[in-house]
């Protein structure tokens, strides 16, 4: 049962898209919605002269305030004027800290595919990923140009580890608003297929009332991320569940991963636990 929404809040066009999306959410579950705004400390990227480093400072605090007022007229217009009793919340410094922070106390956390928390020479992953390893909480990332605020049908990727596990258990309250539950497990060609594990899992969702399919989807390749991928953008789903895997975060901008993989690429929202 949700009781508590956080959602992170800029002042962009995808920002005030992602606030209604959690506004439909929270008046389909009767959750209390909250929004945040994190500013993060200036920083100057090393490519300016000295002589230019205030200047440049100047400008791009000017830009944060901005960001800053945006984002609170957006949850005004969009949140507080549907919602009696929605939240707003303010908080400067790191955004991934900040938004962690705050998400102890909610049930789920709403965040954009491509929220950055600084510039990119400094911070060239956005906050998503991070946010979902450290706060404990479910992360739904939801993408820069959704296509419905829907979650009528729903996949569930599935491979019997911990934070698969976590995934699901985090989503059983959405769950149970849709219509229709996928479950897809992707196995290696050396793994065996583990049918009992993914029926066991078949039988566990159907005594909580949910929805699910007639089976389960077996995909056998060795590239996780891509056929999982592939599947979601052709099928007839709404939004993806999964579990959250890290590793250090020089790895996942180097070699990538599979979960930094589809929250980036996702056309679909995703929830994520770690």
């Amino acid at each position: 049962m949700l009781r508590d929404l956080l959602v992170h809040v800029d002042g962009s066009e995808s920002g005030r898209r992602r606030v209604r999306f959690a506004v439909d959410l929270a008046m389909s579950t009767g959750a209390r919605l909250s929004g945040i705004h994190v500013t993060p400390p200036v920083e100057v990227p090393p490519l300016y002269k000295p002589t230019r480093v205030a200047e440049v400072a100047a400008h791009l605090s000017s830009r944060l305030a901005l960001d800053a007022r945006t984002a609170t007229t957006v949850f005004r217009e969009e949140a507080m004027e549907r919602l009696a009793d929605a939240c707003w919340l303010e908080a400067k410094g790191d955004v991934a800290e900040g938004v962690s922070d705050r998400a102890r106390y909610a049930d789920l956390v709403v965040l954009g595919q491509y929220e950055w928390q600084g510039s990119p020479e400094t911070h060239p992953l956005p906050i998503a990923h991070p946010v979902a390893v450290r706060c404990g909480r479910p992360v739904l990332v939801v993408p820069a140009a959704i296509r419905s605020n829907s979650l009528a049908s729903v996949a569930v990727a599935w491979d019997g580890s911990r934070e698969s596990v976590r995934a699901i258990h985090d989503a059983i309250p959405l769950l149970r608003l849709s219509q229709s539950v996928q479950i897809i497990t992707i196995i290696s060609p050396s793994a065996d297929s583990r049918e009992d594990d993914a029926e066991s899992l078949l039988a566990h969702l159907a005594r909580h009332a949910i929805a699910v399919g007639p089976g389960v989807l077996r995909i056998r390749t060795a590239e996780e991320h891509a056929s999982l991928r592939e599947h979601i953008e052709k099928g007839p789903y709404d939004w993806l569940v999964m579990g959250g895997y890290s590793r250090p975060m020089w790895m996942e901008f180097i070699f990538g991963g599979v979960t930094q993989s589809i929250l980036l690429s996702s056309k679909i929202p995703v929830l994520v636990s770690h």
